[in-house]
């Protein structure tokens, strides 16, 4: 807050410059600031209307930039999106040696000989054990179910046709 009396700025030197003058108002209110500006530089109606156009064609060439930029981009996507030559050129590569060391072993197992490891072949083994107890326990329960749902089976329903009622797969054993 400015005390003491009131100092004009001096005026400009030229009529194009800015001045601001500082208003103090009594009591010890706050300072107020005023910008003068030069008449000369007022704003005429063909300065705003020629702003409005430029501001128009400005906002139309920014819309046709932003169209051009989101095909640009799209294209670029689907470029990116499919694989590259080297890159496709090292999958054959790849793929032809695959190939030709699978075909070094066709004919040993034309033959119907298979190396296999001890290791290997006892975990084979053991898998088919599991699954052939698991077949057998899965029938046992299939036969221990029909067996309960045959006993009730109406007078006037043929074994075939609770078997097709109940949805159930396969031949009837």
């Amino acid at each position: 807050m400015l005390t003491g009396p009131l100092r004009p700025k001096p005026k400009p030197s030229s009529p194009s410059e800015n001045y601001i003058r500082v208003v103090k108002l009594q009591n010890e209110l706050p300072v107020v600031y005023h910008a003068l500006q030069d008449p000369s530089q007022s704003v005429t109606p063909e300065i705003i209307t020629t702003v409005n156009e430029s501001i128009e064609k400005l906002q139309h060439e920014l819309s046709t930039i932003k169209a051009e930029e989101k095909t640009v981009r799209a294209a670029l996507a689907a470029f990116e999106a499919k694989p590259r030559l080297s890159d496709l050129r090292q999958s054959i590569e790849r793929l032809k040696e695959e190939r030709n060391a699978l075909q070094a072993k066709l004919p040993s197992f034309q033959e119907g000989a298979v190396e296999m490891q001890p290791q290997e072949r006892e975990k084979l083994e053991q898998d088919w054990k599991q699954w052939q107890r698991h077949t057998t326990l899965r029938r046992r329960m299939c036969q221990d179910l029909w067996g309960k749902c045959t006993e009730i089976l109406p007078d006037n329903m043929t074994l075939q046709e609770l078997w097709e009622s109940l949805g159930l797969e396969g031949t009837l054993q």
